[in-house]
């Protein structure tokens, strides 16, 4: 029985300890702040996903979902313009990015200034309630195994996705994945940095987050991003301006993805999908399913420094590579993140 639960998985925390990553600790003193990477007990939990009790029925049961998951990951990690995915194994990934974004209560969320409430009261998916227990972690979690239980007992042909029928090709898609598609994100060198919350959650006025953010190894970050704002430019543009209409001042929510807009050299237009059926294909297939061929986005070191300056305000283990990069994000404060928005008299 397993009496210790990974919370952010081995298979990732080892990616930065083959280049040479190390812990931050802040609840440590002096030099002994950074220590080596501990691949067994960092960032993990005792009979987490049990309540305490001794049952590790459900951390069994990710385990499985980790072994299925990690050489996907392992392939996406290695490749470098774009990977090629089986319709079940781009469905497997958007449950794991699911998972990894509702495995534990403690999520950053990019706007954490707000007492209105107009940013924060908000559903990750359809169905789901915001995460703020363990008990509703666990809740979720088992949810999100379920469905990816079931889809990976459908029948797959090795890559071979037109030899499947069209009823097969349907039940891929899970209803808690609907209206979300998966971006690649990568850096140029190892400067990835992460903490004890895995995951950054960007949201706005509507009520809906647009997109998490993933990392996944030291130079790879996946993020889950919701098509409804996200499916063309046109659609973009349009669902700003209705932003400012629904609220009443005419003018979009300023704050819409601010960590690649201004500041950085507006690099939102990378949340678009970046999946084809061939080259020449820039947008979903007319029938709502995805193409098999994600694109790898390459994005500069000035835009994972400002994630990085999250994980670190929020986290108090931080996993990094470059000691750099670790003192620029632990200094770095961000103007997004300390928006005040007051309650509307209604």
């Amino acid at each position: 029985m397993k009496q210790i639960n990974h919370l952010y998985p081995a298979f990732h925390i080892r990616k930065w300890k083959e280049q040479g990553g190390k812990v931050y600790d802040k609840r440590m003193k002096g030099d002994i702040k950074i220590r080596p990477i501990d691949s067994k007990r960092d960032f993990s939990a005792k009979r987490y996903y049990s309540l305490g009790e001794k049952d590790d029925e459900l951390e069994q049961r990710i385990s499985f979902f980790e072994c299925v998951i990690a050489p996907l990951i392992e392939r996406i990690d290695s490749e470098t313009e774009g990977v090629e995915l089986t319709q079940q194994e781009l469905e497997l990934i958007k449950l794991y990015c699911l998972l990894c974004a509702n495995r534990h209560s403690n999520t950053c969320e990019v706007i954490k200034s707000d007492e209105s409430g107009v940013y924060k009261s908000n559903y990750y998916f359809i169905g789901t309630h915001r995460i703020e227990t363990q008990e509703d972690v666990v809740s979720v979690t088992a949810h999100i195994i379920d469905e990816f239980e079931r889809v990976q007992r459908i029948p797959n042909t090795e890559n071979r996705e037109e030899e499947l029928p069209q009823t097969i090709k349907c039940e891929y898609s899970s209803a808690i994945t609907k209206g979300l598609h998966l971006v690649i994100f990568r850096s140029e060198s190892p400067i990835v940095l992460l903490s004890d919350r895995f995951c950054i959650l960007e949201n706005t006025m509507d009520s809906d987050h647009l997109y998490s953010y993933i990392p996944v190894s030291p130079q790879t970050v996946l993020l889950l991003v919701k098509t409804k704002y996200y499916n063309n430019l046109e659609r973009f543009d349009a669902t700003r301006i209705g932003f400012g209409f629904e609220y009443g001042s005419g003018t979009p929510d300023e704050y819409l993805s601010d960590l690649l807009g201004a500041e950085v050299g507006f690099y939102e237009d990378r949340l678009f999908p970046a999946i084809y059926t061939d080259s020449s294909m820039t947008e979903l297939a007319s029938d709502g399913c995805f193409s098999l061929y994600v694109k790898i986005q390459r994005l500069p070191k000035k835009v994972f420094q400002l994630y990085n300056s999250i994980f670190c305000e929020d986290g108090e283990k931080i996993l990094f590579c470059d000691k750099k990069e670790l003192d620029f994000a632990l200094s770095h404060r961000l103007r997004c993140r300390d928006i005040e928005v007051v309650a509307f008299p209604f």
